[in-house]
């Protein structure tokens, strides 16, 4: 059950996305959408979800032993009757090892500061958005975070945007190693062109379910 609710509402996000692309445009096209944005965003759709299925929530933020206070702010546990939900956001400005360490970091951490919270089938939400580039690791990001490339690959190609596979670890390396299953993995793009409509590949959004055994 809870797992059903988390998908229904990150595709619930992925609407609303659309939404605040298209009214928001000149500030998601210069910087991205914030951590504490996105947070409020899966909240927001996760109480919407909840009242349907007839039950209620609370949000708590996670308060890791860090020095980065923005960013614990944004890091949520929203607990429902059927379990947990441990959300991450990152809005990944440089898709690097930087990064990558960042979260294994963040997510080892968390496992260690909250082992006496964390219940098997509780889910761990990861939310970024990344403007890809012509950096190699930012190229790799949608194999690192699939392990595959897009289906539309040539349509990545035909906007500028080279996409290369990624070498090991690779993301559900990195959660394999902390106990945690996939479940739900989705990328998108909600930026439109005016002209005809069609996506802006160049920015991404990606949305991941990771279940704790």
């Amino acid at each position: 059950m809870l797992k059903d609710i988390v998908i229904q509402a990150l595709k619930a996000v992925q609407n609303d996305c659309l939404s605040l692309s298209k009214q928001h445009y000149p500030t998601v096209h210069n910087r991205g959408i914030s951590n504490n944005h996105l947070t409020s965003l899966v909240e927001r759709r996760l109480q919407v979800i909840a009242t349907q299925f007839g039950t209620s929530l609370s949000s708590h933020s996670i308060e890791l032993g860090t020095n980065d206070v923005s960013e614990n702010t944004a890091y949520r546990r929203i607990t429902l009757p059927y379990g947990s939900v441990w959300l991450f956001p990152y809005s990944i400005k440089t898709a690097n090892k930087v990064f990558k360490g960042q979260l294994s970091k963040t997510l080892n951490l968390w496992r260690e500061e909250y082992a006496y919270a964390i219940q098997p089938n509780d889910c761990v939400v990861l939310v970024c958005d990344h403007w890809l580039n012509r950096i190699n690791t930012s190229q790799q990001l949608l194999d690192w975070w699939h392990n595959q490339l897009p289906d539309d690959f040539a349509m990545y190609a035909q906007q500028g945007i080279l996409l290369a596979q990624s070498s090991t670890p690779k993301l559900d390396d990195v959660m394999q190693s902390l106990n945690l299953q996939p479940c739900y993995k989705a990328h998108a793009h909600p930026l439109k062109k005016e002209e005809d409509g069609s996506s802006v590949k160049r920015y991404v959004q990606l949305y991941a379910i990771f279940e704790c055994k």
